[in-house]
């Protein structure tokens, strides 16, 4: 009996044996493919934030161009974010097409990610400062009197709302330029502002369009082209950012034209043109609503209108200031996508 149990123990050591080291030789393996792992890991970065950020808006906006003109980031800086990721994370998020950038498999996932990150540092950022500071007090805004008019009310009102203490100041104003030392602590102007350390982001456009009363026309005829319009009388003035599109249309001569009812308050240079006193402009959809004008010289197309937030350099050191520019900011975007259409 001990000859044949002998064997039998031989089988268990030497199974014991073998199977002992069989998990020698797997724990060998799982470990170098560990270690291996974790070398190639050594090679991936954390993506810095701000490098997601434009990442993030570029998968937004479909592409590098349209990303550029939505937020006014130049395309040299955004494509070096991009390249920067890519390099972090070892990985190509886009396929460079004929039809532009189009997201990878895996790009796909890091957009995901992105958007999830970029939500919870917004978030985390206004938590630690409604905690860490009061956010009651005056908060001055300048607009344009056209954005001040028509966008800014209702968007106000929610805000005020939303943020118990704040004593709001909207200042309507026929010129508004941060650039300058106006006394404001957000400005919302209709293009990029030339000094660098302001804080300043782009919302969105406001489609405009050239109209006339239905009185006026019945008067004085319809102009056929933006050269006609030397021939009539013209309200307001013509913003800065889109008398170079006036002028590619040859319309240089009613930049200097002399038949004008000058006014730079919006809500008074619309009632002057639904009047019937001349031709003037306003946004689309206002302007499509009102039953007794008619756009003309729809062959110029859409004329738009950047609409840009603006705010001091030590914007986000003012607790108050900081919620009101990022809650200005939400809403505004929502409500120029909706006049844009």
């Amino acid at each position: 009996m001990p000859l044949k149990s002998k064997p039998v123990q031989m089988l268990e050591i030497t199974a014991s044996r073998n199977i002992h080291f069989m998990g020698t030789i797997k724990g060998l393996h799982l470990g170098w493919v560990s270690r291996r792992y974790r070398h190639m890991n050594k090679n991936l970065k954390l993506p810095n934030l701000e490098h997601l950020r434009s990442f993030h808006h570029v998968c937004t906006s479909g592409s590098i161009g349209a990303a550029v003109k939505n937020t006014g980031v130049p395309r040299a800086t955004l494509s070096r974010h991009i390249a920067s990721i890519e390099a972090d994370l070892s990985s190509i998020l886009f396929t460079r097409g004929s039809e532009g950038f189009i997201l990878t498999e895996l790009g796909e996932t890091v957009f995901e990610y992105a958007n999830d990150i970029l939500k919870t540092a917004e978030n985390l950022s206004e938590a630690v400062i409604s905690k860490n500071s009061k956010l009651t007090g005056p908060v001055k805004i300048v607009a344009s009197s056209g954005i001040a008019t028509i966008i800014l009310p209702s968007i106000l009102a929610n805000i005020n709302f939303e943020i118990k203490g704040l004593q709001l100041e909207l200042v309507s104003a026929d010129s508004v330029s941060m650039d300058s030392k106006q006394e404001a602590d957000i400005a919302i102007q209709t293009y990029r502002p030339l000094r660098k350390d302001l804080i300043a982001s782009k919302l969105g456009e406001i489609n405009c369009g050239v109209y006339a009363s239905a009185k006026y026309l019945e008067k004085n005829g319809m102009p056929q082209s933006i050269q006609d319009l030397e021939n009539h009388c013209l309200i307001g003035t013509i913003p800065e950012n889109l008398k170079q599109k006036v002028k590619g249309f040859g319309g240089q001569g009613i930049l200097n034209h002399s038949n004008v009812i000058q006014c730079e308050n919006y809500p008074l240079s619309w009632q002057l043109v639904m009047a019937g006193c001349g031709i003037g402009m306003t946004h689309r959809l206002e302007g499509d609503a009102e039953p007794s004008v008619k756009l003309i010289l729809e062959e110029m197309g859409t004329l738009n209108l950047p609409v840009w937030l603006v705010a001091q350099p030590d914007l986000k050191k003012r607790a108050r200031i900081h919620m009101v520019y990022k809650a200005l900011a939400k809403q505004m975007r929502r409500k120029l996508k909706y006049y844009q259409k």
